[in-house]
């Protein structure tokens, strides 16, 4: 296969497979708000010992987490890999305060950031124009033929999602809503192809080589949560056409900068992306609104009203 790091090839999959996981983000979260233990973990994600086994194992293997020995008890923390993640994790935070109705004890009342003392509104920006990441902003190469064998790739990685199964009183609620979304691979892949222009079942089918049960779910599930619109363009058969809503093209910034993390995973990666606005390949930054400095974890303040 042409190695094409665009959308999805066999690295690449492998790559998404790390971040495009409900349970790997939530342990993310976790870690970068300070968490560390096994017990921790459990607690605030909800998930049972064996998925969380599972999880922390493969975040390991991948240099996300490494494991430190503290007498009785062992600690998981941040590799430099891991702490890459960061501005992704600001990017969720910012979305799912914006886009979701939640309790101000599962999300932060404010993100704040040390270095300029001010209230942290994370934007993406292009690293060398500085203007704001904004879908149709960025100039993809000839892939029409291609699209479907990229995205091919992503069958060997298709699992069912396990859910927690029941609800503890230490449970962490904050990232949960994005996490269930782009810690879908599906869904994700759904996101990628719609930046893409694709907006027809069909495309969607043959694009993702998706099975037609799963890809109905995740679709009705994309419109009820009102990041697509249905659009009827034919009566008889009924077909419609799936297009990206305002709440859903404001994940464009997180979603690119979560490929952007991934490729800068991988052993070799040529960036074919351009930006519209400066011509130059895109690279993504995320800076703080205030004061526009790229913010580093041990900078933000997440304050809660309770804790």
């Amino acid at each position: 296969m042409n190695k094409n790091p665009l959308i999805i090839d066999a690295d690449m999959a492998a790559g998404l497979d790390v971040v495009g996981d409900r349970w790997a983000l939530l342990i993310l979260r976790d870690a970068f708000l300070g968490r560390t233990r096994f017990e921790q973990f459990r607690r605030h994600t909800g998930a049972s010992r064996t998925t969380l086994t599972r999880r922390l194992n493969f975040l390991l293997q991948a240099d996300i987490l490494y494991k430190k020995n503290c007498g009785k008890r062992f600690e998981y923390k941040l590799t430099e890999k891991g702490l890459g993640l960061f501005p992704a994790s600001l990017l969720s935070w910012g979305w799912e305060s914006k886009w979701t109705n939640v309790n101000p004890d599962v999300l932060p009342v404010s993100l704040f950031h040390k270095s300029c003392s001010h209230t942290l509104n994370p934007n993406a920006v292009c690293a060398h124009c500085r203007q704001v990441l904004h879908v149709g902003d960025v100039k993809w190469p000839q892939i029409s033929q291609e699209l479907g064998q990229q995205f091919g790739a992503i069958q060997s990685f298709n699992k069912r999602r396990v859910r927690a199964s029941a609800t503890t009183d230490s449970q962490d609620f904050s990232l949960a809503y994005v996490s269930d979304l782009i810690g879908d691979r599906w869904t994700l892949l759904l996101l990628i192809a719609a930046f893409l222009g694709k907006d027809r079942y069909d495309a969607f089918q043959k694009n993702l080589n998706i099975a037609s049960n799963i890809l109905t779910d995740r679709l009705n599930l994309m419109v009820a949560v009102n990041v697509f619109r249905r659009d009827r363009y034919q009566d008889n058969p009924p077909r419609y056409k799936y297009r990206l809503t305002e709440k859903g093209k404001s994940l464009y910034p997180l979603v690119m900068v979560i490929r952007q993390c991934v490729l800068n995973g991988l052993p070799e990666s040529t960036e074919t992306l351009t930006h519209k606005q400066c011509g130059k390949s895109l690279k993504i930054e995320v800076q703080c609104g205030h004061c526009h400095e790229r913010p580093k974890a041990k900078e933000v303040i997440f304050n809660h009203s309770k804790r």
